[in-house]
């Protein structure tokens, strides 16, 4: 939808209850589908969301359907290393009954170079060995590294626990709350604009695992904290509630990083 990011769209489709199936080799088109009962389809994401693999490609893997396991999807769409790690690292063989760190440690032995083409099945250091399977977190990074969305989770709902800690409200609570009261919100930036009338006031939009938060910054709280405002893609903003014709925005008292780590 251009002014949206597909991670936006995706968590916004979740919030409405919308199944959302990440990607995957023996399930997904080049772009993404609907697949399920016609009253209630889930989205399928596309394989072409997957660094390094084009439209083109995605499309010639997806017509290769169905693939046997990892050794023969090398074999067939022979693409490089590269690609089959990220595909690896988006969850896209878990068709094969393999995790993401197996299919990570298999990706580099199975690839087909040049002429030099292994037999079926005999390709050294394919098998790997017990690996711990990786954390909702580190899922949820891989996924925003690999495809830039993700279908199970979004990166502000690993860190609430801390957020809560320090009495930041979710998108989703801010209904609730009265006009001109006092609040600190935490997300990603999804969006920056400085209209040229708007007398150099700041829009942000932040987004939660809940939901959007439109903040305005006026020129003096932004340019205290220019650095910050402009370049940090997670931002913790202390301000003001207001109501203003059925819309919710926080204007901006302050401007800080999201500075918060996960296990």
């Amino acid at each position: 939808m251009g002014f949206y990011s597909p991670l936006s769209l995706i968590s916004d489709a979740r919030r409405h209850g919308v199944k959302v199936h990440p990607v995957d080799v023996n399930a997904s088109a080049a772009g993404p589908t609907l697949e399920g009962p016609r009253d209630a389809p889930a989205i399928r994401l596309g394989l072409a969301t997957v660094r390094g693999l084009g439209e083109e490609q995605a499309a010639a893997v997806a017509a290769g359907r169905p693939y046997r396991d990892l050794a023969d999807f090398a074999q067939r769409t022979r693409l490089p290393v590269a690609v089959l790690e990220a595909l690896a690292t988006a969850g896209a063989f878990r068709c094969f009954g393999l995790t993401r760190r197996q299919a990570l440690w298999a990706a580099g032995a199975v690839a087909v170079s040049g002429e030099a083409d292994p037999l079926p099945g005999t390709a050294p250091g394919a098998e790997a060995p017990q690996l711990p399977p990786m954390t909702p977190v580190e899922e949820t990074i891989a996924d925003l590294w690999a495809t830039g969305a993700s279908a199970d989770g979004h990166p502000v709902e690993h860190v609430r626990p801390a957020l809560r800690h320090i009495g930041a409200v979710p998108a989703g609570e801010l209904a609730g709350l009265a006009h001109g009261c006092e609040i600190i919100v935490g997300g990603l930036v999804t969006h920056r604009q400085r209209p040229p009338t708007a007398g150099g006031v700041l829009f942000l939009s932040l987004e939660d695992e809940t939901g959007l938060i439109n903040v305005v910054c006026n020129r003096p709280v932004w340019e205290a904290h220019r650095r910050t405002a402009l370049d940090r893609a997670g931002l913790l903003i202390h301000g003001r509630l207001e109501r203003n014709h059925g819309a919710i925005n926080v204007v901006a008292t302050r401007i800080s990083a999201l500075r918060v780590a996960v296990p």
